[in-house]
């Protein structure tokens, strides 16, 4: 031939055992397969099935990279581009995305989940038994992309028919079973790792391997995988080399966030940089996000008591339980907590992983420190009423059940508040309304009782006087429990300022009330419920979170170190525990659904509440939480799709142009020489197109189309070869080869000239 020749003739011995792609084809889906089998075990139940998919990415990856690599090199490279576009999207299918996640309109919830999926797995368990749909989702959609992008990189065109970056695309396919050796207890871990190590060898060698060294190469594979069982006992050592769970839970702990419930009343020390720590699911309404009840005044502060079976719990009325009952789901993000967050009054609480145990108030303790990853749902009781319907229930009864959220322990006359070895005074007030009930008290550790008149002279005369002046004033003034309740927040709305550095004055709750009148939730909602409790009205702090900002992508609330909120609940006959929120709406915390307004219209909604409920004091935060807004990422990503068309059509442009302006004879004659070398007929170097024509006689359409090359090239004729040469060379590429060697020949020639 009148062009360079590819190679020399070899002897048969010399020869490829197998050709380079399908020996590497080979070796990948053998590999892909035994790391994907291991993958899908991270997550209980099992998802095997899902191999298949990955392979199938794979699979696609292979065979579109070998028709990218028969175009032009720039060409070719756009199109693996695209390729891997779309091998990356049925990678995604195959791991659990849903196919409507993948338009552009949706991208920005794609991101959004896998991001948040992400960000769990440093404190994640596996196998992963949670709920936690988007950490379930992720952890098998790791498995299918690394075996696409893998088979794209096995097998991306490159310059002089380079095939692939084999040492890329092997690194991901032993991480596939490298990442879930580390984190799981397999059988026959051994044996498996000198499976890993026969396919690598595989993968690595078999392409290479020629006719007369496949025998030497089994014995030396087999050789490897003995010396390979002979030393894996001795690396096996008792402590890890690198303790990967240590790790995971130090970098899980280290973005993690907890926080003590008890009131304090100095300045607050609540972390407040915005990081999420939850999102929470309702299946109604939004809700405080509750950890904890503090039912219990110690004559300073309010605190978490052990609880009884005298809570109340959920009113009797059959119609109000099932309007205000709805279920939540939980996803724990970077809050670490011994606390389930739930909502109202949890009656149930639902972890698949976790061990629960009910404090008997509506709150539930985890029998282990919640962690980002975990996942719970949770029935809950969250009423939802207005003023009106609080009104008509009417004043509650004396009820045994309720006698401790009418109580509190109060410092003796002549004690200073939070004075170190005060005698203190059990002080049980009379339900609102009873007009046969009577204030007692009793010295804390005594079951004698003062006498009525006695009682309150300890109270009058203590250091809560002016507090018992204030209940009894807006007692005065108020007909009903409900008259009372709004007296009380009215009150804190005059003249009452929201700071989160109170001055020493409002350190105690009586200071807050008379003197420093500024102060934080706890403050607030201390004293509402200080003030209910003295008129007899059951009532307790709550702790936990306001609703937060809704995701309105995902339909979930999410609840950030900013919502951190303590608030009052409130016992109404036939509706059970309403939600009270005195804080002035400046405060950080989210705005809420107003369960305890004054409104007569209903509550619910997520506007500011009239009565405060903490709206944010700089709208601008709300950014931190996904919200409708300019799709800037699919604007983005649809410019960057925009400018890859007008590049390929640049591209098909400039080789159209380039095409025109090659001569007929040295443009076939170059695909000639690449037909045969694609093929692997070529018949060696110093062969002429005279020789090869000789060579095809027994094939005379194969023959005319070298003869019309011939005398194209040499003679001047424009006898270019006709549709039916082209297929007779074609057969005879194929020739003796099997159906291997035809498609081979299709690849080499396609029907058109490309």
């Amino acid at each position: 031939m009148t062009t360079a020749a590819a190679a020399a003739p070899r002897p048969l011995a010399a020869e490829p055992t197998l050709p380079i792609p399908t020996a590497r084809g080979l070796a990948f889906f053998a590999l892909a397969a035994f790391g994907s089998l291991h993958w899908m075990v991270l997550t209980e139940p099992a998802e095997p099935e899902r191999t298949l998919y990955a392979l199938g990415a794979g699979a696609v990856a292979m065979a579109a990279m070998r028709l990218a690599a028969r175009l032009s090199y720039a060409l070719g490279q756009a199109a693996a581009a695209g390729v891997l576009v779309v091998v990356v999207a049925l990678a995604m299918l195959g791991g659990g995305i849903a196919d409507e996640l993948l338009r552009p309109d949706h991208w920005g919830e794609l991101t959004s989940g896998i991001s948040r999926g992400l960000q769990a797995l440093p404190g994640v368990r596996v196998p992963y038994r949670g709920l936690d749909e988007w950490t379930r989702t992720v952890i098998p959609l790791g498995g299918t992309v690394l075996v696409g992008v893998a088979g794209a990189l096995a097998f991306w065109p490159r310059r002089r028919g380079r095939i692939g970056f084999p040492g890329l695309a092997l690194t991901l396919l032993v991480a596939l079973y490298a990442i879930p050796a580390i984190a799981l207890d397999f059988e026959n871990e051994f044996l498996r790792g000198a499976a890993l190590a026969l396919l690598v060898l595989a993968f690595l060698r078999l392409e290479k391997l020629r006719v007369g060294d496949a025998s030497n190469a089994g014995l030396v594979a087999v050789g490897v995988a003995v010396l390979a069982l002979i030393v894996a006992p001795a690396l096996d050592s008792g402590q890890p080399w690198w303790d990967y769970e240590r790790w995971a839970d130090g970098a899980a702990s280290a973005r993690s966030t907890s926080f003590s419930w008890n009131h304090t009343y100095g300045p607050l020390d609540w972390p407040r940089d915005g990081r999420e720590l939850l999102r929470v699911r309702a299946q109604k309404r939004p809700a405080y996000w509750k950890a904890e009840n503090l039912d219990g005044f110690d004559g300073v502060h309010w605190k978490q008591i052990d609880a009884s079976v005298d809570d109340p719990g959920r009113p009797e009325n059959e119609q109000a339980l099932v309007i205000g009952t709805q279920q939540i789901r939980v996803t724990i993000g970077n809050l670490s907590s011994n606390e389930f967050v739930t909502a109202g009054y949890a009656d149930e609480v639902d972890s698949p992983t976790i061990s629960e145990a009910p404090r008997g108030d509506g709150t539930w303790t985890a029998g282990r420190k919640l962690h980002r990853g975990d996942a719970y749902t949770a029935s809950v009781y969250t009423p939802q009423t207005n003023e009106d319907e609080r009104r008509a229930v009417g004043n509650e009864s004396s009820r045994p059940d309720l006698a401790r959220f009418r109580r509190l322990l109060l410092p003796a006359a002549g004690s200073q508040i939070g004075q170190t070895g005060a005698p203190m005074y059990v002080f049980d007030f009379p339900a609102f309304g009873d007009a046969f009930g009577e204030l007692q008290a009793r010295i804390l550790g005594d079951t004698q009782p003062l006498s009525p008149r006695a009682s309150a002279r300890v109270l009058r005369q203590g250091p809560y006087h002016r507090t018992w002046a204030l209940a009894r004033r807006l007692m005065a003034d108020s007909q009903t429990q409900e008259d009372y309740v709004q007296a009380v927040l009215t009150y804190l709305r005059d003249g009452f300022q929201y700071s989160e550095t109170p001055p020493r004055s409002a350190y105690n709750l009586d200071g807050f009330l008379f003197v420093g009148k500024s102060g934080y939730c706890q403050q607030y909602s201390g004293a509402m419920a200080l003030l209910l409790r003295m008129a007899g009205i059951p009532a307790r702090v709550a702790t936990g979170f306001t609703s937060g900002s809704l995701d309105a992508k995902t339909r979930e609330y999410v609840v950030r170190d900013l919502d951190a909120h303590s608030w009052v609940e409130v016992w109404y006959r036939d509706i059970g525990w309403v939600t009270f929120d005195p804080t002035p709406a400046i405060a950080p915390a989210r705005s809420q659904p107003n369960d305890g307004g004054p409104t007569r219209g209903g509550a619910g909604s997520l506007g500011p509440p009239s009565l405060g409920g903490d709206r944010p004091s700089d709208p601008g935060r709300r950014g931190l939480a996904s919200q409708p807004g300019t799709p800037w990422t699919t604007y983005a990503l649809s410019i960057v799709l925009g400018l890859g068309v007008l590049g390929t059509v640049a591209v098909l442009w400039r080789n159209r142009r380039r095409r025109a302006g090659t001569p007929p004879a040295a443009f076939m004659l170059d695909e000639l020489e690449r037909a045969l070398r694609r093929s692997r007929r070529h018949p060696g170097a110093g062969i002429t197109l005279r020789g090869l024509e000789e060579r095809f006689a027994r094939s005379p359409a194969a023959a005319g189309y070298v003869r019309a090359i011939r005398e194209l090239r040499y003679g001047g004729r424009p006898a270019a070869p006709t549709s039916a040469q082209r297929r007779g060379l074609r057969a005879e590429l194929a020739r003796g080869g099997g159906v291997v060697q035809r498609l081979r020949a299709w690849w080499a020639l396609p029907p058109r000239a490309l």
